[in-house]
């Protein structure tokens, strides 16, 4: 929290998920609440999902994270994401349903019990001001270390735009393991197919990473050269 308060950020968690769709619509206008978090479609009041916002020194909105617990205990993730893929899609895009697909990798063929999904992680801020600064490492292993505080899961798992993952997002933010070519999505309107990895975390994965100790996040080579 010394190192989130040096940065300028406050950090809020979250129960109210109506409440958290209106923060984007004043954060992120151009945004769509995903289906997985979407009040309309969900009822959390069970404690199943909690969100987590980070204003800067003004109030605005600058980072989101949501966190989502599945029981998926007498199957496999994957047997899980096989029948309900359609459940993930990327935001605010048409899609064709009956071109896009789900590929069971070996990790999730692994994992069941009780599995937090991680979504919606998003910095924003003016540029180079938080993009770029190593905070983005913390940010995330705060809402791992969330999750734990809330549901003790036995596994975690995320989406993440191969664009995205490619980049160094997932090793940055601390995701230990992928399954690449996980979902295809193809647009409806014929563009080319959205690919997407899926990351994930074990119980000991989580543990060993909340272990490491927390320093000054050092610029990224692209920041420090900009």
């Amino acid at each position: 929290m010394r190192l989130f308060a040096a940065h300028g950020l406050t950090l809020r968690v979250g129960y109210d998920f109506q409440q958290y769709k209106s923060l984007l619509e004043t954060a992120r206008p151009g945004h769509t609440i995903g289906v997985p978090f979407d009040p309309d479609q969900h009822d959390f009041s069970d404690g199943s999902a909690f969100w987590i916002v980070a204003t800067d020194q003004q109030g605005a909105v600058v980072h989101t994270q949501t966190l989502r617990l599945l029981n998926v205990t007498g199957i496999s993730l994957a047997d899980h994401l096989t029948a309900h893929f359609t459940d993930f899609p990327p935001p605010s895009m048409a899609l064709d349903l009956d071109k896009s697909n789900y590929r069971a990798g070996p990790g999730a063929q692994r994992m069941t019990g009780r599995i937090a999904y991680h979504g919606e992680f998003w910095i924003g801020g003016a540029p180079g001001q938080f993009r770029g600064s190593g905070v983005s490492t913390v940010l995330c292993r705060y809402g791992f270390w969330m999750a734990m505080q809330h549901w003790d899961p036995d596994h975690m798992f995320a989406f993440m735009l191969n664009t995205v993952a490619y980049k160094g997002l997932a090793a940055r933010t601390g995701w230990m393991h992928s399954d690449p070519a996980a979902l295809q999505w193809f647009p409806a309107s014929g563009q080319p197919p959205i690919e997407t990895v899926l990351s994930y975390l074990h119980r000991g994965d989580i543990e060993y990473l909340l272990d490491l100790p927390i320093a000054q996040p050092m610029m990224e080579p692209a920041a420090q050269a900009a």
